[in-house]
């Protein structure tokens, strides 16, 4: 459900606005039940879904980061700046 809302976010973002705005122009009750209450529904289940995609971006961010600086520190154990103990201790301390 989530790929979906995410894939057509823009298509829906109109259909929402547009219901809205067509139920508040209705000026009959009716028009505003079917037309206005479903737009805003629409727009606060798409506004919700983007929250649900940011935490797991930040977390590859992180992982992603872990992996260069490790990528980094075995880089300075190769060239010989850093003992095969202290890549240890600092791989752990990256890793744990």
């Amino acid at each position: 459900m989530i790929g979906i809302i995410q894939k057509y976010k823009i298509v829906l973002i109109l259909v929402a606005c547009g219901l809205t705005l067509f139920g508040l122009a209705a000026n009959q009750p009716h028009g505003f039940i079917v037309f206005c209450i479903p737009g805003i529904l629409l727009g606060l289940l798409i506004y919700l879904t983007n929250f649900s995609n940011k935490p797991n971006s930040i977390a590859k961010n992180k992982s992603d980061t872990s992996a260069d600086e490790l990528l980094k520190w075995h880089q300075l154990k190769e060239d010989g700046i850093i003992s095969d103990e202290e890549f240890k201790k600092k791989k752990l301390e990256i890793l744990g």
